[in-house]
Formats: C-alpha cells, structure tokens, sequence
C-alpha cells in the first residue's frame, strides 16, 4: 500500500488543547503513561471507541484535504483491528518503552493470569457481572461511606483543617473503582508482565494525593532526596557536582530500582516505618505537617491500604500486600520503607555526606558514593537483609561504578572527568520516536525539536551529540518523515529553540557544539528559576474542568457565582482562603493508536455507582 508522508496524516490530529490535570507531570510524575487515561476516553465503553472511529472522517468545519486524511486514517486503523482480531493479536507498549508491539493475545493473557495467581498480593472478592453489577457498585458504596465518616470524624474532632477536608473528600458524582491490566516487561526475565492499576477518579485519589504531597516535603527535607523530573535533570544535577569538584577519580556512580518493595512490601511493616520516621522526625517537621498529627497521617495511610479494590477480568479483588502502582503512595511508602523500615545505616551515611548527590526518579535511586565498593555493598547489603515475609520481597540489585546507565543516560566517569551520553537500550525499540507522553505534546515537529533539545543536554562531547542526531534522523526517516520535514525542524530548532540569532546563517552542523550548548543549558536555567518562583507562589489549587461548548467569559462568570455560592452557604468562611479553583477548558487530549486497538478497560458499568 503507497501511505503520504506521516506528517500529513498526523496533521489532521487535534493537538493538546491544554493539559489534563491527571496527565500532567508535575502533578503526578511519579505516574507512568500507562497510569493515564485521555479525557476523551473518561465515559466511553470499547462499543463507543468504535463509532468514534467511523465518524474520524466526518466531524464539523474539516477541509476536503482533512477529510480525505482522515478517511486514510480511518481505515488504516480500521484494517489493524481486523488483521488483530484475525489472526487473535493484541499491541502494547513495553513498561518502559513507547513503540507498540504486537503479541499473541492467548499467550499474553495466560502469562498475566499466572502472575495474578502466583503474585500472592491480591485477594479474590467476587465476580462481577457487567449487566448487573451490584457487586463492584455495592464495594465502591461501602469504600465511599467509609471515607466520608473517617474525614467527617476528624474534621470534628478537629484532627483535619476544613480546608484539608475539601482537598481529601471524593467527590461522589464522578468517583470509580480502579482497574487493573498489564504490559509486557521486555527488560527483565523474571517477571515477562507487569500489572498496571488505573485509579484516576478512585475514592482514596484525593487523600493519597494529599497524604502524599504533604510526606514527600517531609522526606525530602530530612534526607535531601531531590525528585526527578526527567533525564535532563541528572545530567545538569552531575555537571553541577562536577563544577564544585566534588566529583573525583575515586566517585562511584550508584543505582537501584525498588520495583519490587512497591508490590509487595507488608502494610503493617510499612506503618511501622512510616511511623518510626515521624516519630524521629517530628520536631523538624511541625511546619511541613500543616498541622496533621502523626497519628492522623497514619489513620488516612491505612485507610487507603486497606481500600485498595479493583476489577480485573470480570472480578473484584482487593490488594493485600504493597500499593497499587496508579496510587501516588506507592512510591512513598516503598520509599519509607527501604530507609526506615530496617536498619537505618543507609540513610545515616547518606545524611552525614551533604555534599554527595542523592536523587529519585520514580522507583528508581541515584546516588553517587566515594567509597570503596564493597564498603557500600556491606551497607544495603544491612539495610535492606532478607526478612522472612509473605509474599518474599526479592533482593535488590544494585549498579555500582564509574560507567552506569540509568533512564535514557549513560554516565561515565572518566579519570574525575564527567561524560554523559544518550544510551540505547538493545532490548527496545531501535528506532523509537520521541513519545508525546515524555514531552507532552502529540506534534512531531515538537517532538523532533525536543528530542534534539535532549540530545544537547545529555552530551558532554560533540561526538556523541552528532551521534545522537543522527540517530534522531534515521528513526523519523525509517518511520515515513520526509527528509524536507526533518531539515525544517531543525531550522527552527536552530533559530528559536535554542536562541541562535537569525543572523547566522550557517548549517545547523557548522555552528560551533560549544555555542549551541551554552545556549540550551541558559535556557534550562532559566526554565528551573521559573519553576522555582512559581513553586513559591503555589496554593492549593482545585481544577474543575469545563465543556467545549462554553467561552472563556463564560467559564469565568459561572467561576464567580460558584464562588459567592459557596461563600453565602459555608458556616466557615476561613475555610476556603487557602483554596484556590481554578476552571480549566477540558483537553483533547488525541488518542495513541493502541487506544485505537485494545480493550483495557472493563465496562464502565462496573466501575461506576448505579444511577438510583
């Protein structure tokens, strides 16, 4: 079949309108693109998906061009699902990849069944009938009555602010129970799938956002534990311990991945942690507590652990062990639990060092050590000792020298001098494009400008950025861009992306590497400054999406009467100053092609309260 060149097809997509609030990586980092359901998506069934498609081609204002390009596109996809359901495929994602890849559905849906049974972390409710399903409606009832007695209880009792209240309490109309599916682990052997737990619009979302908001201040401040937001990050955060010469010929680069603990970890054992570091920590706290004791902290932790129901293949179960992986405590508590949990020899040494690097992305730790190996090694090796405990936590492997890899880097150092580079992993996709999920934008000459921008952050050598570029070329060419589009992206990358003036009229590959670095890393500068202000001036802030068919001054006017509703009827006026609501236009947030094709989600009758 003869296919136009891809920016052309793209072209019809809508790009993103705005953000969808659960979508956005500064309010959820710690979630993966897995974890994250389009807006579009939010009151469809698959039924629904289908009619969306036929109608691709049809939707009001579309030029003849657009609808002849949306036709194409249409039946492309049209034709995947009938070959996939021909030949019994399904196409995912790996865990920590983007490209889609196919697999048997058969063999696919026996290896996720095995790892349901032999897992040992969740426990068999019922079944669930979709036509009738007073099962799931009657346990997300129950979880709802129990979170509003708890919160009402301790907003008497004064334990909670009214604030605090509103900001925790679920809003029972669009409340949904969290739901479970799985996608395959190309990187690791011992595990070939991995569960995936959706919980956006669950009843615990608020409290578990809240709880874990308010923690993570907590264990940032006492350990110096900085939070990642990408790879970029640890590349300027090196450069920087590289400039105060604190990276010497001896430093060992140290990573380890706690996957495992956040699936699997003892709730009790993990309270006992949490509690043993507020207890420790408690007077250096008392600001960052917003006035939260120790023991409502722990009430609410509980409370969403021991909520933690879900579907899965027509079935109710709820976990018993660990957190499930769309819950923003999962991390946290997991986290606890490594440096808190057992012994705290680990966390000592990392405190008395204040000059070494001790960072976090996701389930993944970072740090950088100028010691002996096996002085670390002998270290964790103490602090995280195997316990008897069902389900049995795995050892944690830990990467220690002076070249590791972590995320998308390759860190080396070389002598006491510090080289980053992109790295590759063989086990995925060679050719994979820049994902909109990273980036946050379904445009591909933004994502082209941005994964050129990366490259340029994460290399400290010309050799290995040329590398990266063309590596960056061969990937969108192989994927059916044309060579004028990549050459005009890079133009633009060149004059206003990285702020070279229009007077420079070379080609981009004569402009000197050091230039074109020094330009990129004062715009990121910039960009952290920003960040940093913009933080300082955060409130708590509630969004409340509005339809497409409202204006701007609309939206605003119906902000104000809220308001002075709210006002007029609250016995507590003091309640709400330090609530901020913001109404945001909901985004169109276009779907991936695999939202296109696979089912994950079961019937929304199942996740939903009755209508009665």
């Amino acid at each position: 079949d003869t296919f136009p060149m891809v920016e052309q097809i793209l072209k019809f997509n809508t790009p993103f309108q705005g953000q969808d609030v659960s979508n956005d990586a500064s309010f959820n980092n710690d979630l993966s693109h897995h974890h994250k359901v389009p807006s579009l998506l939010g009151d469809c069934d698959w039924n629904d998906i289908t009619e969306l498609i036929h109608k691709m081609d049809s939707q009001p204002n579309m030029t003849f061009i657009e609808c002849m390009m949306a036709e194409l596109h249409k039946n492309t996809i049209l034709s995947m699902r009938r070959q996939m359901q021909k030949e019994n495929l399904i196409m995912l994602a790996s865990y920590k990849g983007y490209s889609f890849h196919k697999y048997p559905a058969k063999q696919f849906q026996e290896k996720a069944s095995n790892y349901m049974k032999e897992a040992d972390i969740y426990k068999l409710i019922n079944d669930v009938n979709p036509k009738n399903p007073t099962v799931s409606q009657s346990c997300l009832k129950t979880i709802f009555k129990t979170l509003d007695t708890t919160l009402i209880k301790l907003l008497r009792s004064k334990a909670i602010t009214d604030a605090q209240f509103v900001l925790m309490h679920p809003q029972k109309s669009i409340i949904r129970l969290s739901y479970l599916y799985f996608v395959p682990d190309i990187d690791e052997s011992k595990e070939p799938v991995v569960p995936i737990m959706v919980c956006k619009n669950a009843p615990i979302f608020n409290i578990s956002h809240f709880i874990s908001n308010t923690l993570w201040s907590m264990l940032n401040e006492i350990t110096g534990c900085k939070k990642l937001a990408n790879s970029d990050q640890v590349a300027y955060m090196l450069e920087q311990y590289a400039k105060a010469d604190y990276l010497q010929e001896t430093t060992y680069f140290v990573t380890f991945n706690f996957h495992d603990v956040c699936t699997k970890f003892s709730h009790h054992k993990a309270l006992q942690a949490l509690e043993k570091f507020l207890e420790t920590h408690r007077p250096q706290l008392q600001e960052i507590a917003k006035h939260l004791s120790n023991k409502t902290i722990l009430q609410l932790v509980r409370l969403v652990l021991e909520t933690q129901y879900f579907i899965y293949d027509k079935k109710l179960y709820q976990q018993i062990h660990g957190s499930s992986s769309g819950s923003l405590l999962t991390i946290l508590l997991a986290f606890t639990y490594l440096l808190y949990g057992q012994s705290t020899s680990l966390i000592n040494t990392i405190l008395n060092n204040k000059t070494e690097i001790f960072a976090r992305y996701r389930d993944d730790i970072f740090l950088t050590w100028n010691g002996s190996k096996e002085d670390f090694q002998t270290l964790f090796n103490g602090t995280i000792h195997q316990q008897q405990e069902n389900p049995t936590i795995p050892s944690i492997k830990t990467m220690i020298g002076k070249t590791i890899h972590l995320l998308d880097l390759e860190l080396n150092n070389d002598k006491g001098h510090l080289v980053t580079k992109i790295f590759r992993n063989p086990k995925t996709d060679e050719y994979e494009l820049p994902s909109q999920y990273e980036y946050h934008t379904n445009q591909p000459s933004d994502l082209l400008k941005a994964a050129l921008k990366h490259a340029l952050y994460c290399s400290t050598n010309q050799k290995d950025f040329e590398a990266e570029r063309r590596h960056i070329r061969l990937s969108h060419l192989f994927r059916g861009f044309s060579s004028e589009f990549i050459d005009q992206c890079i133009e633009e990358f060149k004059k206003k992306d990285v702020g070279i003036k229009s007077d420079l009229i070379h080609p981009f590959h004569t402009i000197p590497f050091e230039t074109l670095r020094k330009h990129i890393m004062q715009l990121y500068e910039a960009g952290m400054a920003l960040e940093k202000e913009e933080k300082t001036q955060k409130t708590n802030i509630i969004h409340v999406p509005y339809p497409d068919s409202w204006t701007q001054e609309m939206a605003l006017k119906i902000k104000d009467d809220l308001l002075n509703m709210v006002e007029e009827s609250t016995t507590n006026k003091e309640a709400f100053r330090d609530i901020q609501f913001d109404l945001i236009p909901r985004p169109e947030t276009p779907l991936a092609i695999n939202d296109y094709l696979l089912d994950k989600r079961p019937p929304l009758s199942m996740l939903i309260l009755s209508s009665k």
